[in-house]
């Protein structure tokens, strides 16, 4: 385990990460990579269990932690909760998938060492928590329409995605043209207990489920885990 603190000057944004390598001698271009992109109010510390998991089976797992939407939220007045979560929306989105294309690039460059050598670029995964989901839907095709102007922060260099809990993709109506042009492969991941339950925000399994059906159904496929409890909470690690 490893923990970066880069920042990224163009932004002057810091953009910290943390990375879970597989043990063991890597041969150049050998080791696939997940970028992962935490729940609003998470940080890199989280989803240790996943990172762990990743690389014990030879997979490396990048973990981004975004600073505009990071547990910082949840410091200070309780009763301010709320407005700092309005605060993070959609420039916030926007910057997040800049955090992500950064950290990737950052990775793939020689300051990582020999490990930038051993990652298969035709093997990058994108994958996130809730906020984060929606961060990696943007990274792997996502598009919305503002003020006539297409919003596009795709990053062609991942060939998957991993999207669990997705919560309602920033209140857009038509699903379906926001995700016609996601065409990798994506896996969806809840549980029924799974829900976002705060002042002014609830996201359950139907509102994932909803978001689920403008895929094409070659390109994408869906488990939810009855019962189960919020394993994917940024709180686990």
């Amino acid at each position: 385990m490893i923990d970066y603190d880069w920042v990224d000057s163009t932004r002057s944004r810091p953009v910290p990460a943390r990375l879970y390598w597989p043990m063991g001698p890597s041969l150049e271009g050998t080791v696939p990579l997940v970028v992962f992109s935490h729940g609003i109010g998470g940080s890199r510390q989280g989803y240790s269990y996943l990172g762990r998991h990743w690389s014990s089976h030879g997979v490396a797992s990048l973990h981004v932690q975004h600073v505009g939407s990071d547990a910082r939220l949840w410091s200070g007045n309780p009763f301010g909760v709320v407005g700092r979560l309005q605060a993070a929306q959609e420039q916030e989105a926007i910057a997040r998938a800049a955090d992500v294309r950064f950290a990737l690039d950052r990775m793939l460059l020689d300051e990582t060492g020999d490990r930038a050598g051993a990652v298969n670029r035709q093997r990058l995964i994108a994958a996130g928590h809730s906020y984060g989901a929606n961060t990696t839907l943007l990274m792997v095709g996502a598009e919305v329409v503002r003020d006539g102007q297409t919003i596009s922060s795709h990053d062609s260099r991942f060939t998957a995605g991993i999207i669990i809990s997705t919560p309602p993709f920033y209140n857009e109506p038509d699903l379906a043209a926001v995700l016609s042009k996601v065409a990798v492969p994506t896996i969806h991941v809840t549980a029924t207990e799974d829900v976002i339950e705060i002042p002014g925000y609830r996201s359950g399994v139907r509102i994932d489920w909803l978001s689920l059906r403008p895929f094409p159904t070659h390109t994408s496929c869906w488990q939810c885990f009855t019962a189960a409890p919020t394993a994917c909470s940024p709180t686990v690690r």
